[in-house]
């Protein structure tokens, strides 16, 4: 569904920021994670990279 409406919209990349409960949704949606650190005391963030033409074309 996220690749569908990004190539509606004429989206190449999605870009989010998450913390450690929502990483494992962006990870099953196909986006690359990359932790940034512990941005605030005692708490990881994660940026999560997707390439709508890359996804689409993994699920080929």
């Amino acid at each position: 569904m996220i690749t569908e409406i990004s190539k509606t919209a004429g989206i190449e990349t999605i870009t989010a920021e998450t913390d450690h409960e929502a990483v494992g949704f962006y990870r099953n949606a196909g986006f690359a994670i990359t932790s940034l650190g512990e941005q605030y005391p005692g708490v990881e963030r994660f940026a999560c990279i997707l390439s709508v033409g890359a996804a689409a074309q993994s699920r080929m």
